[in-house]
């Protein structure tokens, strides 16, 4: 099976990233790969920006790794986690649908997102995430990884979530499976 993506990716590290995904893919002869075939040494230049959510329990996106780039630009590790707890209260059900969607469908997503952290970064940031299988066969994990690709300016801020969100451009990623009929709301 080979990606039929249509667009060209704006960060290197995201195009690396799913270049790998579907070597990974392709070798583990099924449609998702299991997590555990997961090589982190085949990416290494990548690491610093992947992020894995744990979606095994239902309402909650455990961030079971937060690349040292993503600490660096959140201000804090997020490791161990609930990711939603990040995203502003009137964003974290949609937030939610769209790891539940690409995860249970299954198939990849591509998201441009501009945000402010806890840092006081605001930027453009593209992000690429695929499924991985859980041991017990159920597609429970989504890996991404993001990376800035526009620094707009520094603010101070004293907040402790990404405030400031707006998904700029969403794609759905073909694996096989198909991509949802419809996209949930922004």
């Amino acid at each position: 099976m080979s990606s039929s993506l249509a667009f060209d990716f704006l960060s290197p590290r995201c195009q690396q990233f799913h270049d790998y995904w579907w070597r990974l893919n392709e070798s583990s002869g099924q449609a998702v790969p299991y997590k555990a075939d997961f090589n982190p040494a085949e990416i290494k230049p990548v690491l610093p920006y992947v992020l894995l959510h744990d979606l095994a329990t239902p309402g909650k996106s455990l961030l079971r790794l937060v690349g040292t780039a993503i600490v660096d630009r959140m201000g804090i590790n997020a490791t161990g986690r609930d990711y939603l707890d990040f995203v502003s209260q009137e964003r974290r059900d949609k937030a939610y649908r769209h790891l539940q969607t690409t995860s249970s469908l299954p198939c990849g997503m591509r998201v441009v997102i501009e945000g402010r952290y806890l840092s006081g970064r605001v930027n453009v940031s593209e992000t690429v995430g695929y499924p991985l299988e859980a041991a017990g066969g159920a597609s429970r994990y989504m890996i991404f990884v993001d990376d800035i690709v526009e620094t707009m300016e520094y603010q101070d801020v004293s907040d402790k979530q990404l405030e400031y969100y707006r998904v700029r451009r969403r794609d759905y990623i073909d694996i096989g499976a198909g991509i949802p009929a419809v996209k949930p709301p922004e």
